[in-house]
């Protein structure tokens, strides 16, 4: 009679080996949330601007452009931070690849750590002539035990997979 293996059947742990996303695919989830927020942003601007030449003219149009740029960074600024700190633990890229953001326990983040993370997070992307030190902020991802951006040490957060629910280990390779 062939005997069947013991691990057959099973589901995989999320216990052991590390749980932590790396920088390739938080990257692609960066350009998943991007192109998710410019079509939204685009598409209701677009609406918005039909109805609004429909009930007050072409002229009104121009007024109109200056607000939905000002609704887009407004939404851009919201986007991370609550979606982060909603049920979802993250952006909707980061949902459909199987990830989330965590604190140290392993739980859900709070809203104003989400919010310490975007600022972060915005800062190091948009001030002008940073960029060199900004794209380090990101890269190091790649290089950190953890697998920790420079907005997620400020915000001591994680990045794991979806389904990872146990504390973050406070080791970090250096001997701690």
């Amino acid at each position: 009679m062939d005997q069947i293996h013991p691990s057959v059947g099973q589901l995989p742990s999320y216990t052991s080996g590390s749980p932590f996303k790396g920088f390739w695919i938080r990257l692609v989830a960066f350009i998943l949330d991007t192109v998710i927020v410019i079509s939204a942003a685009v598409g209701l601007a677009l609406l918005l601007g039909i109805v609004i030449e429909s009930l007050l003219g072409p002229e009104a149009v121009s007024g109109f452009i200056i607000l939905a740029l000002l609704g887009f960074i407004i939404a851009s600024l919201l986007y991370k931070p609550l979606m982060e700190g909603s049920d979802y633990q993250g952006t909707i890229g980061k949902y459909i690849l199987g990830m989330k953001v965590v604190d140290a326990s392993g739980g859900k983040i709070k809203m104003s750590t989400s919010f310490i993370r975007t600022l972060v997070y915005l800062v190091q992307t948009s001030i002008p002539g940073l960029n060199a030190i900004s794209w380090l902020a990101f890269v190091m991802i790649g290089f950190t035990e953890r697998k920790q951006g420079l907005h997620d040490f400020a915000a001591d957060t994680f990045v794991v997979a979806q389904y990872w629910t146990a504390p973050i280990s406070s080791q970090d390779g250096f001997g701690s």
